[in-house]
C-alpha cells in the first residue's frame, strides 16, 4: 500500500506529520489574511476599539444612547411582558395573597385597578404594573 503525502519527509510509521504541517500552514495563511485585513481596515478597526472601550466605561455616545432610548420606547411593553413572567403569585404562611418579585424591580410600580367596579369596569381586580422610561 502506497501512502500519498504532501510533504515527502513525513514518516507514517511514527505519526502523521503531514496532517499537522498542513494545519500549521493553514493557520499561518489565515494569520497573514488577518494582517492584510487589519492593514486594509485599520482606521475602522481603531474606531471600533475606541467605541467598545467607551461603552465599557459607561460613556455611551449620544447616537447610541438615542437609538437605545428609541428602541426601549418601542419595545418596553414586550420587555415588561417577558419580565412579568418572573413574578410568582401565591399564598404566604398566614394565608395572604402575595406576589414574589425579583430583586432589582424597585422601578416597577405594582397597583390595582381599584375597589370600585363602576370606575374600573372590565379591568376590575386586575393587577397593574407601571414604570417610567428615563429620557
Amino acid at each position: 500500500m502506497a501512502f500519498n503525502y504532501e510533504f515527502p519527509y513525513t514518516d507514517p510509521n511514527l505519526y502523521n506529520d503531514d496532517w499537522l504541517l498542513k494545519r500549521m500552514k493553514e493557520l499561518l495563511s489565515q494569520l497573514d489574511e488577518l494582517e492584510e485585513w487589519k492593514k486594509l481596515w485599520q482606521t475602522e478597526y481603531e474606531e471600533f476599539k475606541e467605541l467598545v472601550e467607551q461603552i465599557e466605561a459607561g460613556n455611551f455616545p449620544k447616537s447610541i444612547r438615542d437609538a437605545f432610548a428609541k428602541w426601549m420606547r418601542e419595545n418596553a411593553l414586550t420587555l415588561v411582558g417577558e419580565l412579568v413572567k418572573m413574578v410568582f403569585f401565591g399564598l404566604n404562611d398566614e394565608g395572604y395573597f402575595v406576589a414574589y418579585i425579583p430583586e432589582g424591580w424597585d422601578d416597577i410600580i405594582f397597583n390595582t385597578t381599584g375597589l370600585d367596579i363602576s370606575i374600573a369596569g372590565v379591568d376590575y381586580g386586575h393587577l397593574v404594573l407601571s414604570f417610567e422610561i428615563g429620557g
